[in-house]
């Protein structure tokens, strides 16, 4: 089949196109070398940058991780339409993003950890939950970490494989080793920074494309005129519920969806992944929250601004085999292949415009994969390294030792993940999967460690070790994947319902060190035992506390309202529907006012509340404890 794949694209790299394909590769080593011996002074320098990354950086960075040339979006645009993003993503990360930004970033940035694994010791007390740290630590490397490299190798290769020739394997080990080179010589700060100017190769990219698209077929117009004649009017529709023969999102499937995002905050792959660790690193709280709100829009609008309309160029220029099923489409000689390589026979008919241009494609399809190849080898190898190795393997060792290893767990990530992405036969299965299935036991935890009191390590352990292996049950061995409503109501049942027994069945965590967690972090939620008698004590002030709450609910619905009008507004203009676009754009506005002045006197309630309790955690008695401070 491969082999096959590889045949249906004539094409040859010229020397400009491999000199622009050089200096993008040589231009991603000299920033990890120009952020090599910052990165290299100390662990935490090395994996969190030393907690000075502007929220900006932030932004661009996860955003990066998220995004690709437009290959995958462009492939998924095509087989699905709006529906099927929303399914993948728009409606659940409309609202997880604004959430994660109010609620999650500034409560990540208070804990002062390292990894979200250390968290397991800072929220929970015993033994069991310094060994657990050390299993979610490993666990989250290879099950979460690795996975997802094997699974955007395998995306990659199958996008580059028309345009250079190149089987899976020599792909990974030529560009999955340059990334690895540079990650290796400058950790998170050097991959972080990297991400920014990837972001603009791409997005600039795909507008180039896009200009020689509108040159072909003489306007936009004509493009979607084109388009809309190759598929049936159902897959153009735009807000959910489905209707008539479109069937992604039915009205359960959307309830199962709207309640993921409220959850989201605890997927490894959204707010408590690398997400998280970009909080963590980042200079203060202003730039975590700042920074999560930038990234939402640059997910889920900016970015998709040139990738959408080259959605719609893919669908008028190569016809579906079948439009109810997209998954094959015809070439102009009538060949039948994989509607995965759309992207490659785009870039191949536009690629001898310029001199050049084919390379600063190809840099551009290396830039999405990059960006994610990077933060998950650093985020992985965070895990191995803070929650396994310096807690439990070789406590209080020289930093250098510290980094070494890192760099090592790197290097094996890198080779399991390419034994992974030579394994994957049928991406189509693997997208949902990975954005969705495998994390939803899990998600529950988002609320119930951070908003309960009540809440213990045995609930914790559960959800975890539970997540990826009922899924993969649940997804590929009994196949249960439609409608997806009744997988994802499996899978959360299981984790939510499984959680909270446990966690009543063992003994609640001792108010001491609830304590402590509390006054770090200053969580919302059903903390009343332990807000009563920390305001007893007079150690905090609940009126503020709920005034700051209030605050940041109505920024939270100003900031999903924000997302979804702007989402929804940029699908209407794809397709020319300026009427939509007109109402729409009040309510982005209005939205936009609304996040920003609750979630600005939030701030500046939060920074007065946090000065004032640096005086009391001052005091012996009332300092809060770091994770690592735990006793084995």
């Amino acid at each position: 089949m491969r082999n096959e794949l590889l045949a249906s694209v004539s094409f040859s790299l010229e020397f400009a196109d491999w000199l622009v394909l050089g200096l993008y590769l040589i231009s991603m080593l000299a920033v990890g070398i120009y952020f090599s011996k910052r990165a290299s002074q100390s662990a935490d320098g090395f994996l969190i940058a030393d907690r000075n990354l502007p929220w900006w950086v932030i932004g661009f960075s996860n955003v990066s991780t998220y995004s690709d040339a437009g290959g995958a979006w462009v492939w998924i645009f095509f087989f699905g339409g709006f529906m099927y993003l929303n399914k993948i993503a728009w409606i659940s990360w409309s609202i997880w993003m604004p959430l994660v930004c109010i609620f999650w970033a500034k409560m990540w940035r208070r804990s002062q950890l390292v990894t979200t694994g250390e968290l397991i010791e800072f929220r929970y007390s015993s033994k069991v939950a310094g060994w657990f740290r050390g299993f979610y630590g490993a666990y989250a490397c290879l099950v979460w970490a690795v996975v997802l490299l094997g699974y955007g190798a395998s995306m990659t290769a199958q996008l580059l494989a028309p345009l250079v020739g190149w089987d899976i394997l020599t792909i990974t080990l030529i560009f999955g080793g340059i990334t690895l080179a540079y990650t290796l010589m400058s950790g998170l700060i050097g991959a972080a920074y990297n991400d920014v100017p990837q972001f603009f190769i791409f997005f600039i990219a795909s507008f180039v494309i896009l200009y020689f698209g509108i040159q072909e077929f003489g306007s936009y117009e004509n493009i979607v005129e084109s388009a809309l004649t190759q598929r049936p009017a159902e897959f153009w529709q735009i807000i959910p519920p489905s209707s008539g023969d479109n069937s992604f999102i039915d009205p359960v499937t959307l309830i199962a969806i709207i309640i993921m995002g409220l959850f989201m905050a605890g997927s490894p792959f959204a707010g408590e992944g690398w997400a998280a660790q970009r909080f963590l690193a980042a200079r203060n709280e202003r730039h975590a929250v700042l920074g999560q709100m930038f990234n939402a829009l640059l997910s889920l609008v900016i970015r998709m601004l040139p990738i959408l309309p080259l959605g719609l160029l893919a669908i008028a220029l190569y016809p579906a085999v079948d439009p109810a099923q997209p998954d094959a489409m015809l070439l102009s000689s009538g060949q039948e292949i994989p509607s995965v390589e759309v992207w490659g026979h785009m870039v191949a008919r536009y690629g001898d415009k310029a001199p050049g241009f084919i390379g600063l494609l190809l840099a551009a399809v290396l830039a999405g994969y990059m960006s994610t190849v990077d933060t998950l080898l650093q985020w992985g190898s965070a895990f191995i390294i803070n929650d396994l190795y310096r807690r439990h393997i070789r406590p209080e060792q020289s930093q250098q030792e510290y980094i070494w290893v890192t760099r090592l767990v790197m290097i094996l990530m890198m080779i399991l993940a390419t034994g992974l992405a030579l394994s994957i036969q049928e991406i189509g299965n693997w997208v949902l999967f990975i954005n969705a299935a495998m994390i939803i036991p899990a998600l529950p935890l988002s609320w119930l460690r951070w908003f309960w009191w009540r809440f213990n390590v045995w609930g914790e352990i559960f959800a975890i070790i539970i997540s990826a292996p009922l899924a993969y049950i649940v997804w590929f061995v009994l196949e249960i994947r439609e409608p997806f409503w009744y997988p994802a109501g499996i899978l959360f049942s299981a984790g939510l319902l499984g959680s909270i027994c446990l966690a009543f069945l063992g003994k609640p965590e001792p108010d001491d060190h609830l304590k402590k967690f509390y006054l770090q972090v200053q969580p919302p939620g059903l903390w009343g035992p332990i807000r009563s008698e920390l305001e007893q004590e007079g150690l905090i002030n609940t009126q503020t506390q709920k005034r700051e709450f209030r605050l940041d609910l109505f920024a939270a619905m100003g900031g999903i309202s924000l997302c979804l009008s702007a989402t929804f507004a940029l699908f209407s203009a794809t397709l020319l529907q300026w009427g939509t676009v007109s109402w729409l754009l009040p309510v982005i506005l209005l939205s936009g006012v609304l996040f920003y002045v609750p979630w600005l006197k939030s701030n500046q309630l939060a920074a007065r509340v946090a000065a004032d309790l640096k005086q009391v955690s001052d005091l012996p008695n009332n300092k809060p404890r770091r994770p690592n401070q735990t006793q084995a």
